[in-house]
């Protein structure tokens, strides 16, 4: 019964370790960004204030990918400044809302075939 007991309080301590330790590392990794690849901190194109939210570079990475295909530089400052007011209304404090950030997905490429067919007539 003995041995039963301090087995059962060595497995407590070890789960109350392990959990302490997990949290331990969530809060460590929390504050390292893990950005992609084609992470826009520091771009010309963007501005620090929204590209440096990693919820953004979604939008971003496929507002590029469609702005390669553009050969009008007037139109392509016109598709970006739309983008990046939308991604400021995006921003709350200093959080964006990742759900906004998608809605606009959306927006955004329709914005881009609506200029695009216009420029076209």
């Amino acid at each position: 019964m003995r041995s039963s007991f301090i087995l059962l309080l060595a497995c407590c301590l070890a789960f109350a370790q392990a959990g302490s330790w997990r949290q331990t590392q969530d809060y460590l990794t929390r504050d390292r960004e893990v950005r992609p690849s084609w992470s826009h901190r520091h771009s010309d194109l963007w501005p620090c204030d929204v590209a440096d939210y990693p919820e953004a570079y979604l939008l971003i990475h496929k507002v590029e990918k469609r702005l390669d295909r553009i050969e009008d530089e007037q139109l392509k400052s016109n598709i970006v400044a739309y983008v990046v007011s939308q991604l400021r209304q995006c921003k709350y404090g200093n959080e964006m809302d990742e759900h906004c950030v998608k809605r606009s997905i959306g927006y955004a490429m329709s914005f881009i075939s609506r200029h695009k067919r216009q420029q076209m007539y």
